[in-house]
């Protein structure tokens, strides 16, 4: 009987590379997990690609059900060709993984170049978002330092702790917020207050938001908050969906001022103070709150906590 190599691209019998995976073994490094995940995609085993994907995920779902009919159908209609590696970077409990997936559908190129985010939790890698762009993308694929920090989940003592203001800007500071609004922007978020990523100290980074067509908004300029002090709560107030990186699971409604004050010194020294109003004033409360050990959860109502 013919040995049938492994759809991950190494050149090794399935039976010695990725096999074991599947049916149990804990990868020790993140460059597994993705031979092992691209190998299960090819093989159509969508249990092995959801226990593999992190809660935080944008492609997590909920109803494992439905998302398990999704990705067999995927696999169905979908040939995986070849995988290729170029960069792993892994530090710790975080990795990324650069790669050009080549997929064919109906005889069409589906190839695709993914920066890949992983995160080790109680000792297990998880797939948790990448960049992509269509074909080959060298800007994708170009070895880069490690800047993305772990995520403070709840339970941590950290996210309860008040803050400690920051001292002055230094090297250190300017290095935190660059790692920041990285790992921001790795996991798809609008914002990240430092007690997230297990830095106690009064910072938080968001995206501004933009409004466009048919009342959708985008991520605009990053803004970088160093020890902030938020006030004037308007009268007004309204209540919109808000979920949090470190409750990955839950979304719910939450009541907030439509309008607040904000005054902060931002990464060249200033202090400055600003009006802001509907989602700017949102994210601003939401990453303010973090600093001072407030949760999403507290805003639940006690039925549900």
């Amino acid at each position: 009987m013919k040995t049938l190599d492994c759809p991950c691209g190494t050149g090794k019998p399935y039976e010695e590379c990725c096999k074991p995976f599947h049916q149990g073994k804990v990868p020790e490094h993140a460059v597994e997990l993705m031979r092992s995940r691209f190998a299960a995609f090819a093989l159509g085993l969508p249990e092995y690609i959801i226990s593999t994907t992190h809660p935080a995920s944008p492609q997590y779902g909920h109803d494992a059900a439905h998302w398990s009919q999704q990705i067999a159908k995927f696999c169905d209609e979908t040939q995986f060709k070849k995988l290729e590696i170029f960069d792993v970077q892994e530090k710790e409990q975080i990795a990324t993984v650069a790669f050009v997936a080549h997929l064919f559908q109906n005889e069409k190129d589906l190839s695709f170049t993914e920066r890949s985010y992983f995160e080790k939790i109680k000792g297990r890698w998880l797939y948790l978002r990448g960049l992509l762009a269509r074909g080959h993308a060298p800007q994708l694929l170009t070895p880069r330092p490690l800047r993305v920090l772990p995520l403070a989940y709840y339970g941590a003592p950290v996210l309860r702790r008040v803050a400690d203001p920051v001292e002055s800007i230094t090297d250190q500071v300017r290095a935190l917020v660059e790692e920041m609004v990285e790992t921001m922007d790795s996991c798809g978020a609008m914002g990240l207050a430092a007690p997230q990523v297990h830095h106690s100290v009064r910072i938080f980074v968001f995206h501004k938001p933009i409004w466009v067509a048919e009342g959708k908004r985008e991520l605009g300029e990053v803004k970088v908050c160093i020890n902030p002090e938020v006030s004037l709560p308007s009268e007004e107030t309204w209540k919109a969906p808000e979920g949090c990186l470190s409750f990955p699971t839950i979304r719910t409604e939450v009541w907030r001022p439509k309008t607040v004050t904000i005054a902060y010194t931002d990464l060249q020294g200033d202090r400055i103070t600003e009006r802001v109003s509907e989602w700017e004033a949102r994210v601003v409360q939401h990453e303010n709150d973090h600093l001072n050990g407030i949760l999403l959860l507290d805003h639940l109502k006690p039925t549900f906590r």
